[in-house]
This record gives C-alpha cells, structure tokens and sequence, in this order.
C-alpha cells in the first residue's frame, strides 16, 4: 500500500469535480492528468490500472491516481457503475510512503500524550474501503453542489475538498492505533455503540440494547453519557438523522419514503426530530445541495 504524505496547512487546490453516471457498460479511456484525481465508488465496479497497479474501487471505496502517471480501464463496468470524482492540486510537494514507512508516522502519532488537533498533515492511502461512508458522500455532494453554484469565494470548494480528505486520512491511521490505545479503550462500549449503529435503522429502544448485552437500562444510558455525552435513544437518533442526511443528498427518495429507511414511523416526528438537529427541514437541507455536475464519457 502506498501513502500520500501532505501538509494540511493549507487547503488543496479543487480543479474540477463530477459524478459519473453510465447506463451501458464503460471502460475508463487510457490517459495520464497532471493533477491527482481521487474517485470514490458509488454503484457497481470500476477496473482501473495505473502503470502496473491494478485497482477494483467498488461502492464505499476509494482510489486516489498520481499525477502524470497512466491509468486505463482494464475490464468494463457493468452497466449502472457510478462514482465521483474529484481532481486537486498540492501547494506544496506531498510525499509517498511505502506501507513499512508509513508505521513509524502512525506510531509517533500515537504515542503523544494529547493527540488531538495535533497532526499537520494528511495521509491518504492509494485505496481504501470506507467505514461508515455516510460523512463521505455528504462531504461529496456538498462539493459537487459548491463547485457548480457560483461561490464567489475563492477558496470555497478548496476547504470542501480538503475537509473529504481529511476524514479519508482519519480512516487510514486508525488501523495504525497502537495496542495501548486499544487496551485504554473501553472494548465492551465500541462493540455496544457499533451494534447500536448497525441496527440504528430498525425498531430498536434502550431495553433491545440493554437485553442485547446483558446491562441493566440505567447502567446502560450511564455508558452512552460518559462515552457519546449522550443518553442511548439520543445516540440512535444521532444515528438515524446522519443516514438520512446521506440519503437526502444521495438518492431522490422522498421524505417520508426516508423516514421509513432510516427506521422512524412516523415521518411527522422524523422531520421535527432532523429539524431538531440540523435547524432546517430534510427538504431545505435537500435543496441546499442539489446541485452537482454529471458525465457519461
């Protein structure tokens, strides 16, 4: 695995964005950019080889391709592939990290004493599968709305951007955490809390949980409090409303059609609760970042 090692200072400079779309099988054109282009999977496969790497990026993966290197599609997508794509420049020079030299960067990292805020600089793996995409594609379809709005701003779109790869980097250094981290960690919470999310979009209540694992209801919301500063049923709505906030900038389903997806009854109370959280209406925050540009070729 190979990392791009760049200084976060500063933002990155947006070129061009899209969201590809076919409806007949593709296979990408031979070419080779002066600029970095990162793709992020959205529907089906894409097959693409850079010089003599070849990459599978399927839905919820992403694949960042070098500058002035030649890439080309090696086998066709299936009809429905989708991606978005994004193209960027470096203000100043990043550099590449095998995956042995990339361990010592990680372990530094992880063994300061206070960590957070306190890495200058991104490392952004060739390819990754993304765990919980949902922040991903809201920060995609915000940048494809942004670049194709006619922001005055200069650097408007350059922060958007930057703000994605930031959240690719925070992805590829956990894995990275040391054993002491891990051990300070309380194990049992990680695996309640990712439970909970998993099954977020289901008929789910504190008692499910707290049989689930065996915890009495009020040990449980004191688990959440220390650990989330959230009591268990705020957690599940947390959860709920960033899934709809994906699929309201994701797919066209409506809003009640949502409010179903992501586990609520009543979509009454679905919009109260998002309106609750996010000071705007699921319609509202669909509108705000409606905009994107689409290619096919």
């Amino acid at each position: 695995m190979t990392y791009l090692k760049i200084n976060a200072d500063v933002p990155v400079h947006f070129t061009a964005a899209g969201e590809f779309i076919s409806e007949t099988p593709w296979k990408h054109v031979e070419r080779a950019m002066g600029n970095y282009e990162l793709i992020i999977g959205v529907n089906e496969t894409v097959y693409l080889s850079e010089e003599n790497k070849s990459f599978e990026v399927g839905p919820d993966e992403a694949l960042l391709l070098m500058p002035n290197r030649t890439h080309v599609g090696y086998r066709e997508s299936r009809p429905g592939v989708k991606f978005y794509w994004f193209h960027f420049e470096l203000k100043s020079e990043g550099v590449l990290l095998s995956e042995e030299e990339m361990k010592p960067e990680a372990e530094e990292i992880f063994s300061r004493t206070h960590r957070l805020w306190s890495v200058h600089n991104l490392y952004l793996p060739q390819f990754i599968k993304i765990e919980h995409s949902d922040r991903i594609h809201i920060l995609a379809n915000q940048i494809l709305h942004v670049a194709n709005s006619g922001y005055l701003t200069y650097s408007s779109v350059n922060y958007l951007l930057t703000s994605l790869l930031i959240e690719l980097s925070e992805h590829a250094l956990q894995p990275f955490a040391s054993k002491l981290i891990r051990a300070q960690q309380d194990v049992t919470f990680v695996k309640i809390a990712e439970w909970t999310r998993i099954h977020a979009s289901e008929p789910l209540t504190v008692r499910i949980i707290a049989e689930k694992f065996n915890y009495n209801k009020d040990y449980l919301a004191r688990l959440f409090k220390q650990h989330t500063s959230m009591g268990p049923l705020e957690y599940i709505h947390s959860v709920r409303v960033t899934k709809a906030k994906e699929l309201l900038t994701r797919t066209a389903l409506s809003v009640r059609e949502i409010a179903t997806e992501t586990g609520f009854t009543d979509d009454k109370y679905f919009m109260r609760l998002f309106r609750k959280y996010e000071n705007i209406t699921p319609t509202q925050y669909r509108n705000a970042y409606h905009k994107t540009f689409m290619n096919n070729d």
